[in-house]
């Protein structure tokens, strides 16, 4: 029976993963030295502590109820090994703490490099919020609320973005950041990376609205409002992806929206809509081919600023394909069987030869790559810079973790897809599970060779992730044409498979993204968070049918079902007293509509508080608090302090939206509604 701690517990855990869902990508830090990743993981490291320590105390409360606990040690670690997605994830945790072991520079590997931060501790802050979510996360409600919290937050960093782009910044950054901006995130493809992350489930609620639009006879303009809001999020999305410049996180987004196209196609049982969209897909991918062809016959799009970077895709000549190919290089020389290396007081690596298993140990890379630093590296970036980072997530897994790491990474993301497939019901039977694994095996397989024949080992590492995307591709088209699959889902089912296409689609723009560049902590937060909704989605909530596509019923009617019987024995009055008992008087007397407004008040303030943070400032040392306040909002110090509201505009378009959207969503609030109607 859930006591008001455990209660307590509970929406402390849900306030902790929103908060890192809204935080981490929208907080930065103009008075630290490093502003943005190492100040983002900070604060993801202490809400996750304060995730982990509401999840113990609940367990602690859960435990002292014997016939209500987990039951003997071997009952639950068995449940929790045969639970789809945990073993990779567990698996995941020996890895690093066995790499960090034996690492070259053992300290650095578990609390994190000074640039970076993304070290053991780290990681396991990442796998928190994934476990909790997994573990605690039941309510459809919650599963709403998460969503609209992911695409409402890529609002105001899109919009900041713009403001980069078109030079009413109020921020005088170092460097130039209208050419290719770079938002909250500090870099223009670590912005790009993130909002390809958001963009599917801007999406999934704006078709949401839409249906909505078409099928409600009552209370249409709620859903109205709902709809141009998350249009234009969605719009402002895609404008900010273009304004980065971003090659890598676009061929994300590009080949991610097609597989969220098909996997909707099959969703909506349209064949038709389906062949469309791979007759699509091939043609995009013949013109990518034909258009990275020297002196081809589209050699003039080329100079079009536009789609002009798409056809450089191939060019080995370029800045950024030199920079990768060289670091790759290296990276095969320290991957490979070798010498020891030597460390500064002269003595040699005494785990040298179990390297390529376990690797170098997380933010390894900077120490241990330095004697394989190919020259050439040094006439195309600054010769002080010692690669850090492999801009290929194949490689970093090989070089901090092994041969071991890489297995890992691998089976990670197979089992997100294995499993996000198979509660869509494009995976059914033996026969068509071994078929799943036979053809991304093989394509893996045959990526991996084909680019390291063709190109050099080096090319080992996206040819991995190429392969085995292709294979994905491969299995989905065979699937959707050939397959006679069951289409027809529950009422149940079709909530959970409309949730589970959009998290795969944010999860393969990722895998996408991440072989082009660099993990930052938004992306690498958001990718757990939506394997853990993932495994609650497909796993968890089949044991619920009443969770409807159309209207997912309340958080109070999911958790507190009503048994209806005909005379109700002492037993169950006896357990609604207790019931009654352990619920806090003043949250039963508050009536829904206004506990989900505090709700909704609360992830608001989150927003705008930390929207404050970043563009308060006292740049001009004024002495009055209005003065500093007027100035943040209404002074340009990098265009010698002109008059602009263009801050001020995107706060309040920012404020307006997400109050909309919430306000909009409760359709219970008194005095609220009669106006909305």
């Amino acid at each position: 029976m859930p006591t008001k701690l455990s209660r307590f517990s509970d929406g402390l855990m849900e306030a902790g993963w929103l908060a890192a869902i809204i935080l981490v990508p929208l907080f930065f830090n103009v008075y630290s030295s490093r502003i943005f990743e190492p100040d983002k993981i900070t604060l993801l490291r202490s809400i996750a502590l304060l995730v982990l320590a509401a999840w113990l105390t609940k367990l602690i409360e859960t435990f002292r109820s014997p016939q209500e606990g987990p039951g003997p040690v071997k009952t639950w670690w068995k449940r929790i090994i045969q639970t789809p997605m945990l073993p990779p994830a567990l698996a995941l945790m020996v890895v690093y703490l066995l790499s960090t072991l034996v690492s070259v520079t053992f300290r650095v590997s578990l609390l994190g490099s000074y640039q970076r931060l993304q070290g053991t501790y780290t990681t396991f802050s990442y796998l928190v919020i994934f476990f909790a979510i997994a573990a605690n996360l039941r309510k459809p409600a919650q599963v709403e609320r998460l969503i609209t919290t992911v695409a409402l937050v890529s609002l105001p960093i899109g919009l900041y973005g713009i403001l980069q782009r078109y030079k009413i910044d109020p921020i005088p950054w170092g460097g130039d950041v209208s050419e290719r901006i770079a938002s909250n995130m500090g870099n223009s493809i670590f912005v790009a990376a993130y909002l390809i992350m958001a963009f599917p489930f801007t999406m999934s609620r704006v078709l949401k609205s839409f249906k909505a639009i078409l099928n409600e006879e009552n209370q249409v303009f709620p859903e109205v409002v709902r709809g141009t809001i998350y249009v234009f999020t969605a719009a402002i999305q895609v404008i900010a992806l273009y304004m980065s410049g971003s090659r890598g996180p676009a061929l994300g987004w590009m080949i991610s929206t097609l597989f969220m196209l098909l996997l909707l196609s099959r969703f909506w049982q349209k064949r038709w809509i389906t062949l469309l969209i791979i007759g699509v897909g091939v043609a995009a991918l013949a013109f990518l081919v034909v258009f990275n062809l020297p002196h081809g016959p589209l050699e003039s799009l080329k100079e079009s600023p536009a789609i002009g970077r798409f056809g450089s895709l191939l060019d080995e000549q370029s800045n950024s394909a030199k920079v990768r190919q060289y670091i790759w290089e290296g990276a095969v020389k320290l991957f490979l069987p070798h010498d020891p290396i030597q460390y500064p007081d002269g003595s040699q690596d005494t785990f040298n030869i179990i390297r390529p298993i376990l690797g170098y140990g997380p933010e390894s890379m900077y120490v241990a790559y330095n004697p394989f630093y190919p020259p050439l590296l040094g006439t195309v970036e600054k010769r002080n810079a010692s690669p850090d980072r492999s801009h290929n997530e194949t490689w970093d897994s090989l070089i901090i973790t092994g041969i071991a790491g890489l297995l890992v990474y691998l089976s990670i993301f197979t089992s997100c897809f294995y499993y996000g497939l198979k509660w869509l019901h494009l995976i059914q039977g033996a026969n068509q599970k071994r078929l799943f694994f036979l053809i991304l095996f093989s394509g893996t397989v045959l990526g991996a060779l084909s680019l390291s024949l063709w190109r050099g080992l080096e090319y080992l590492g996206l040819g991995i992730p190429l392969g085995f995307v292709l294979g994905l591709f491969s299995y989905l088209v065979l699937s959707l044409v050939f397959f006679k699959n069951d289409p027809m889902y529950t009422e149940g089912d079709s909530y959970r498979a409309f949730v589970i296409i959009f998290l795969l689609t944010a999860i393969l723009a990722h895998l996408i993204e991440i072989n082009f560049g660099i993990a930052i902590v938004a992306t690498r937060t958001y990718f757990w968070a939506f394997s853990g909704l993932l495994l609650v989605a497909g796993h968890f909530l089949r044991q619920q049918p009443e969770l409807a596509f159309d209207h997912a019923p309340a958080a109070a009617e999911v958790s507190h079902p009503v048994q209806i019987t005909s005379k109700p024995d002492a037993k169950a009055k006896a357990k609604r007293r207790k019931v009654e008992k352990t619920s806090p008087a003043w949250l039963i007397n508050l009536p829904e509509w206004f506990q989900e407004t505090l709700i909704g008040s609360g992830l608001i303030s989150i927003v705008m508080v930390t929207l404050g943070y970043n563009f308060i400032s006292n740049g001009a040392r004024a002495t009055s608090a209005t003065q500093i306040l007027a100035n943040s909002f209404s002074r340009l110090p990098n265009k010698g302090n002109v008059f602009s509201l263009g801050v001020l505009a995107f706060i309040l378009t920012t404020w307006v939206a997400i109050a909309l959207v919430f306000t909009s969503e409760n359709q219970k609030a008194k005095g609220i509604k009669s106006w909305l109607q």
